[in-house]
Order: structure tokens, then sequence, then C-alpha cells
């Protein structure tokens, strides 16, 4: 039976990967929870479902309530379907549970088949189910619609698994590998024959597949064709905390296997947008080009997951964190026998004692102007859309605060007016730049500044505002005569203010890096108003010998010994040139960068010596370096450890003598372990201590304790 998989689902890659016109729709999470208005209407699902699309979706949503939502989580606006499947957990050796995380989803709208140019719209009030949420294991017996020029395959190949690890593996119908290092993707194909005339049925006989699944032929007594959808949800298999081999995934209607993934569409389109692309797009648009399809354009945006973040549940349950059971209790059935059909076995003072109503809203209009006209205020002129990528300062750079609950146009026009600046701009849904001259990089005329400002906008105004975009910032100019004096661009009380060129950098910059989670430098840190480098060096050097200070979005100052392992360096220079992404001025010093957003401008402590390896410690001997083994698979000493503010050399040797341990090693600053041998089985190395990726001892800055993901090492043969 392997081999016939294998083939199957090779068959649906290459056709898939063969069919270059389709457009492609990116979707962010819009609810999660055990809600299902297919299956189960007006009443709590048996299962968590995670749902991309249309924010008014609940137990109750109907095509109407849809349309009306406030937003959609996916791309093209125009689309508030919505789209729901399984959520996924983990299951710890213990028992418990967590959900894995993931990005939204990708939907495809393809046209297949000998049928594809008659191809109809999804109507209002279409819904669909495809995959078996029941299935434990392959079903070889089932087949498609087909004849001798047609041939059935399979029904079973709608489900489909990839492993995103970086190497070719053929897709397979269940969750055949989960340690994937850019995710596991789980993907369905729904069915694309109708019987034209049922909108949905319990047993989804109103519709099904192409003889090939996603090609073919429909069968004659569903010979309407709608577009062939397509749908991919990528989980972070490898982002769970503390993954071992002995734990499990398995979807929320208790399938540890995979055969069981299923999800739901219910269709809320606006007809007539959704008509045009199906007609005009679906069959000629290469490789899913929004831009290509022009009413899909119009409605597209980069900002959906920003626009449309996620909604409050509507049942009152944790579907999230660390859970002592599935939700809804269902249990576990890996099969290979189907599974009974799901109960809610929690004890009544668990279930949730009623479901919330979903407030369903209506779309909230957007204020918008064109280039050249009046906005927020008598004299502020709307500029356009700016790129804000070019060079290597920032299209303003005089003065920037970011504030995502609160940023409003007229907030970032207030901000600058107040500091005597002109120009003022938007970004990034919740960033506000200031200045009196415009960096002639920037362009204006760009497509894509509809990032909706702050997160209260809509509920404490009534409406929405644009505030710029990805790497796109959209510009006011006050025109108010104070700040214009004799044709030149004045602040400050009437003095003129030009435009600042950049500071060079100092001999002891080290360059951009990233700044997520964890912190690049994470020892301590500050933030002013009045923030430079000299700043932000002066907090640092009263620290126990911090070896790195960096500045970030302006008025943020960080200390540290070492990097955090995800840090990355944005440049391989010191020039400015190569440092877009540190692009904010400092709020004390105009002509100095202080980083940018997510964005760590780092520098060396000119005085920082760094400490030699110790030689030996009492009895235990150096014995240089070594690495925790590759891709999470234990640590390098795996017997006792601990965890201490106050770390040392010879605090933690003296634990693992106590512990009668002959291998001793610090990692982190702060961690301690001890072991009897080293585990080499999971690929732990011995190396020549890197001094400069090693960080000092908490608890003796004249020490080194290891760094991330790197011991030092000590050994004694006796006890």
């Amino acid at each position: 039976m392997t081999s016939s998989i294998r083939t199957s689902m090779g068959l649906a890659l290459t056709a898939l990967q063969g069919a270059n016109a389709f457009f492609r729709i990116n979707c962010a999470t819009v609810q999660s929870g055990r809600i299902d208005p297919l299956v189960n209407p007006g009443t709590l699902a048996a299962h968590s479902h995670t749902i991309l699309g249309g924010s008014n979706i609940g137990v109750n949503a109907t095509y109407q309530s849809l349309l009306d939502s406030d937003c959609s989580s996916c791309e093209v606006q125009a689309d508030k379907s919505a789209y729901w499947s399984p959520t996924l957990y983990y299951e710890y050796p213990n028992g418990s549970f967590i959900e894995t995380a993931h990005g939204g989803g990708v939907v495809y709208y393809l046209g297949r088949g000998p049928g594809q140019n008659d191809t109809v719209p999804f109507p209002p009030g279409f819904m669909v189910l495809s995959g078996d949420k029941a299935a434990r294991s392959y079903d070889n017996a089932t087949f498609t619609y087909g004849t001798a020029d047609y041939p059935g395959r399979p029904v079973a190949d709608r489900i489909s698994f990839a492993c995103l690890d970086g190497l070719y593996q053929p897709e397979q119908p269940y969750m055949y590998k989960t340690d994937c290092q850019d995710g596991m993707r789980a993907q369905v194909h729904f069915q694309s024959c109708w019987n034209g005339k049922d909108l949905y049925k319990p047993d989804n006989s109103h519709v099904a597949y192409q003889s090939r699944i996603d090609d073919g032929i429909c069968p004659p007594t569903h010979s309407v064709q709608v577009p062939h959808i397509f749908l991919e949800i990528n989980y972070q298999v490898n982002d769970i905390p503390g993954k071992t081999p002995d734990g499990r995934f398995v979807f929320s209607q208790g399938d540890p296997t995979g055969y069981g993934f299923h999800a739901d569409f219910q269709n809320g389109w606006e007809m007539d947008i959704q008509t045009y692309a199906v007609k005009n797009c679906l069959n000629t648009v290469d490789f899913g080009q929004i831009s290509a399809c022009p009413p899909l354009q119009a409605v597209d945006t980069s900002a959906y997951g920003v626009n449309c973040p996620q909604r409050p549940r509507p049942i009152d349950e944790p579907v999230d964190g660390l859970l002592a059971k599935l939700p809804g209790c269902i249990k576990i059935t890996p099969g290979p026998a189907a599974a009974p059909a799901a109960s809610m076995t929690c004890p009544k003072d668990v279930i949730p004692s009623k479901i919330i109503a979903t407030k369903d809203t209506t779309a909230t209009p957007t204020q918008s102007v064109a280039p050249g006209q009046p906005f927020g205020g008598e004299y502020q002129i709307y500029l356009g859309c700016f790129n804000d990528t070019a060079g290597q300062t920032r299209a303003l750079n005089a003065y920037s605060e970011a504030n995502y609950v609160n940023m409003t146009v007229e907030y970032c026009m207030g901000i600058c007016h107040d500091r005597g600046y002109r120009l003022s701009g938007v970004e990034y849904a919740q960033e506000c730049h200031c200045d009196n001259v415009l960096n002639p990089t920037a362009v204006g005329g760009q497509l894509g500044c509809n990032w909706n400002c702050g997160r209260t906008m809509v509920e404490s105004l009534g409406y929405r505002q644009n505030c710029g975009g990805y790497s796109l910032i959209d510009l006011y100019n006050n025109t108010d005569p104070a700040f214009v004096a004799n044709g030149s661009e004045t602040a400050n009380g009437g003095l003129p203010v030009p435009y600042t060129p950049l500071a060079p950098f100092a001999d002891n910059y080290v360059g951009c890096f990233t700044d997520l989670d964890p912190r690049t430098l994470s020892s301590n840190n500050t933030q002013s108003d009045d923030m430079t480098v000299e700043v932000c060096a002066a907090f640092c050097a009263g620290g126990p010998g911090y070896r790195y200070y960096g500045v970030e979005y302006g008025s943020q100052c960080y200390c540290g010994n070492a990097f955090a392992a995800v840090a990355q360096l944005l440049n391989t220079t010191s020039s400015p040139t190569n440092d877009s992404a540190c692009s904010i001025r400092c709020a004390g010093s105009n002509p100095e960068l202080c980083g940018g957003a997510n964005a760590l401008s780092v520098y060396n402590v000119t005085d920082f010596v760094v400490p030699a390896p110790k030689p030996s410690v009492g009895k235990y001997r150096s014995q240089g370096c070594l690495t925790d083994p590759p891709n999470n698979v234990g640590r390098s000493l795996i017997g006792p450890s601990i965890d201490s503010p106050n770390m040392t050399n010879e605090l933690c040797i003296k634990y693992c003598l106590g512990q009668e341990m002959h291998y001793a090693a610090i990692e982190y600053s702060t961690q301690c372990f001890c072991g009897n041998a080293v585990n080499s089985a999971g690929g732990a190395q011995s190396i020549s201590c890197p001094v400069s990726n090693l960080m000092t001892c908490p608890g003796n800055t004249k020490e080194l304790c290891g760094g991330p993901n790197l011991m030092n090492l000590f050994y004694s043969s006796t006890l």
C-alpha cells in the first residue's frame, strides 16, 4: 500500500505544480475555538478549529453575516469567507497539551480540467467540508468518479502533508514527519463539482471531487463546476517549548495520524468581485499574482493580519496555552479503525456554560484623501504614499516614535508640530516620523499604504485611517505660515532647520542586528527622549562589566555580554549604506542613528577586557568548550542542573562535585549542567572556546560562563 500512496501523492503534486493559472490569497487567523457553523450550527462544536477570513465568524454565521464583517483576515478584503481546520496540539509525555502555532494559511483558487472555462462562482450561502475527521488510515478502496479517458483516484488523496526541512520528500496523506525546520504543511483539496441546486447538505452530497481530485472531469450528477480550492496550513512543529521524542502531535478531534485532517469553507465573497475574478482571472493569472487581476488588486492589502487581528473567542473555554485535556475532553483514537463519533466527555463543571454571542459588525469606512488635498487640519496637505526603503536612512529622519495602540494621522501631526517639524509621516500602522526635508531617495505615487492606524481607532472613532504600509509611508506637509518664512522651511520659532547629514559611525560600531524575542542584548536596558549613542554608552558603562551596548527605535538602550542566538547581523560593514534597517535618528541627536524597528545598532564597550577561560578550578580541569546537540535533541550533559543569577565557575563545580559528577559545564551565563558522560550521540562537539561568543559570569564578571548553546566544560577523573 505504501508504494501506491506515494505514487498517487506524487501525481497530485505534479498536477498542482503544472497549472500556472490561478490566484492565491494569504490569510491570517481571525478566530479559534469550538466553532463549526456547518456541522454544529448554533451550538458547541465537538472539537476546536482555527479559522481564517471574515471577522463575523461564529456558531451562527451566515453568508450575510460574513459579508457584513468589519474586516477579513485574508489579504483580498472582498473575500470575507471563512476557512477553518482542526487545531493542532502537541501532547507532552505527561499527558498535557499545547497548541501548535501557525501563521495562517494560503488559499489557492484554480480552474481545472476540460470544463475550467465554464467554472461558475460560489453562490451566496454555499458551504462545503472536505476530508473525514474520523479517518485514521489510508482508504485505497473509495475512488472518485472516472472514465477510461479520465480515470478516478483514491478520495483519500484529497489530504496531504509536506515536511518543510529543505529536503525534497514525497508528500504523504498522513503526518509522516513532524521534525521540520520550516514547519509541517497540511494541505487539503476541496470538491469542485456541484449539483447546481443545494447550497449545503450535512453529508456533503451536494458536491463531488473531479476525477483526479485537483483536475479532470465532474460526474454527470454534479455537472456544475465551481472554483477548485486548495488550502495550505503551515504548522510550526519545531517551535514547541520542551519538545521531546516521547511527545506527539495530535489534531483536536483526537487524531494523532493526520489521516483525519479536514477543512471547511463558507462563502462570504462580495459576489461582483468573485464573479469577475472567476471569469477573468481564474484561468489566466500566472503563478497566483493578485496584481494581475485588477478587481482583486484594488482590494488587496499586505496588512491583513494587522488590520484584522484575531477576535475574542465566543466560546468560554481555553483552547491555547498549556491544557490538561483537549478542548471538549476529546479522547485520542490512533486507529487504524475509524474513530467513533466524538462526544464531549468533560464533567459538567468544566463544560462552558454559555456561548458568547458573536458581535456582528458591518464594514467600517476608511478615511481617504487624494495627494494635494487637505487632511487632518486646516494647513495639513497629503503628499501621497512614498517608498521608505531606498538609501541609508528613512524618508523622514529628524524624529520618530511608535504607538501601536493610539497612532492616528492627527496624533502624528501633533507630535511633529510640537517639535517644530513641518513634515509628518505614518508607517507600519504604528510609527510616526518627522522632518523638515524629505530624503531625496523617497519617491511618491506608490501603492500599498493601506495599513490601518492604531488598534483602538475603530472602537474610539468609528472609522479607519491608513498609516502607511510595509516600507511605505503616508506623508503630510504642514503649510501653516508659522512653519514657512520667505519660502524656506522653518521650525522652532521660525529658525531655519536644514536637512542634517548623518554623523559617521564610531570606530567601535559592530553593526545592525535583528532584535526580536529574545532580545539581542538582554542584561539591562533604559529608554530616554534624549537618547544618543553616548547616553547609552554611559548607561551601560555603569553595569557589571558589559561588553556591548546598543540603541533602537531612536530612544531605547540595551546592554549585554553576548548576543541572543536568534540575532542576525543585517550588514557586513560599518557603512550606513548597508544599514537601511537601523535608520531611525537618535531622539537626542539629529545626526546620529539609533537603530530601527526591531533593529539594534550595536557597539563594543571600548575598555572591556575579555576574561581568559580558567584552566582549572580545584581538581576540575578545563576541557575547552562543548556545543549543545543540534536540532533541540537534548543537552550535552544530561545529569543534574541548576540555574543561578549569581553563577560562577566555582559555584557550578561545587554543585557538580556534590552530585558526584565528573563533568561540570556552564552555559548562557547562569546555567550549570553536570554529568558522568558527554551526550555525544546527540551530536555535541568539543571545540576550542570562541571567546567572542562567551558570556561573563553574573557572580564574577572576570570569569566566563559559556554562551548560547555553548558550554565551558570542566572534568575531574577523581571525586
